[in-house]
């Protein structure tokens, strides 16, 4: 195929609205790799403030304004960025959103169980072990620690607004942008960085959790391999369904403890 027709039948792909090839899809700089991963971070991580700040703000458990956070500071924050993305492109979301190779369920599973089950190991082996090793942090104080949620303190309706509002937004529905954004959006243009690609945007998307900077090196050793597999598969259906269980595991987990 010619130049000239090679570049009427791209034309014509975008004109009907068809995804464009990887190869095709603009690189991002430097400049905006760095402020699209992090920037998303500053609401959610104002929001926790404000509702947990116990002087002027609402004072609400640390754990309970983390999760609001994720349903007004990360959620439709991230989702409008992807809509305001492919609105100047013409498009609509699920077009921009990339890496959403057909893979048959076998095949994903087979990839996210061992990672599923390393993340798993990782945090439960190197969290207790990284906590204390932050020790900057010690002036953070404990209403703003989701960590160190008090479930004495709280009632039994709190304990079962913090269950059902995690596994919707911490659980659910926050992993599930977090994935479209930063693994289906992001990733794939940032295919000039070769190798090192997945390896930048996991530890990007860790250091965007501004509201727990005491878990960074956790947070990076166990994703890695999620970032990698979709990274190797083309497919964002992988770290959707690690990231899903991973958290969805955590509040299940929380609420055992809580409830126990």
């Amino acid at each position: 195929m010619s130049k000239i027709k090679r570049n009427k039948a791209k034309k014509s792909d975008l004109s009907a609205g068809r995804r464009p090839r990887q190869s095709d899809v603009k690189q991002l700089s430097v400049a905006s790799i760095l402020a699209y991963h992090l920037l998303p971070g500053v609401p959610i991580l104002l929001c926790v403030i404000v509702f947990a700040n116990p002087v002027w703000g609402f004072g609400l458990p640390s754990y309970l304004a983390m999760l609001l956070a994720i349903a007004i500071g990360l959620i439709p924050v991230q989702l409008g960025i992807l809509a305001v993305v492919a609105r100047k492109q013409n498009k609509k979301i699920r077009d921009i959103i990339l890496f959403r190779s057909k893979m048959p369920l076998g095949r994903k599973l087979l990839w996210a169980i061992p990672i599923l089950l390393f993340c798993i190991g990782v945090f439960m082996i190197l969290a207790p072990i990284e906590h204390p090793l932050w020790g900057i942090f010690d002036w953070v104080p404990d209403w703003f620690r989701a960590d160190r949620f008090a479930v004495e303190d709280a009632s039994t309706g709190m304990l079962w607004l913090v269950i059902v509002l995690g596994l919707l937004t911490n659980g659910i529905f926050g992993p599930w942008v977090e994935e479209l954004y930063f693994r289906g959006f992001l990733l794939p243009r940032m295919r000039w960085l070769g190798k090192a690609a997945p390896l930048v945007n996991v530890v990007l998307f860790s250091v965007y959790h501004l509201f727990t900077p005491w878990e960074n090196i956790t947070r990076i050793i166990a994703l890695t391999p999620m970032v990698y597999g979709v990274w190797r598969n083309k497919s964002i259906s992988i770290g959707m369904i690690v990231h899903i269980a991973l958290n969805v595991g955590s509040v299940v987990m929380l609420a055992i403890a809580m409830l126990g």
